[in-house]
This record gives structure tokens, sequence and C-alpha cells, in this order.
């Protein structure tokens, strides 16, 4: 210690960091309901299928084959109300 003090003192002041985020930009990402992104589909095998949340084949699930239109249907329906928050 003694020849730390001889050299002289050592002060360090940390930065302030600009932590305002009310002013910053901020950038609006879409989500992918808004704006689907192009997937390429890929071969599934023989025991699933393809089902679609969104129009035009947008948002691809896959689901069991042996499952009936209905229960597709209704499967797809009760996804489509809380698809927002699987995100």
């Amino acid at each position: 210690m003694c020849a730390l003090t001889d050299i002289g003192s050592y002060s360090h002041t940390p930065k302030k960091l600009d932590l305002d985020l009310k002013n910053q930009p901020s950038l609006t990402a879409k989500t992918s309901i808004e704006q689907p992104p192009v997937l390429e589909l890929k071969d599934l095998p023989n025991y699933l299928r393809y089902a679609f949340l969104g129009g035009g084949n947008t948002l691809p699930m896959s689901v069991a084959d042996d499952l009936s239109e209905q229960h597709v249907e209704a499967l797809i329906s009760a996804l489509k109300r809380y698809k927002r928050a699987m995100g």
C-alpha cells in the first residue's frame, strides 16, 4: 500500500448511461399475424398433415391426419382465438 500512495491517487468516475427510454425511437415490428413470413412447407410423415391458421395458406401448423374435418375446424377455431397469446 505504501507504494501506491507514492505514485498518487487514483479516481474513477463511472460513465452515466442514458436510460431515458421515453425519448428513444422504437422500431415497431409487425407480428407474424399481421405480416406472415413466407415459409417452405416440407413433406410431413403419413400420420400428419398441414392446417392453416391464417387466410391464404398462411400460419401453417401440423395436425394428426386421422382427425376428421370437423375436429380440425374445431381445433383451428380454438387456436385462432388464442393465436396472439401463442405469438
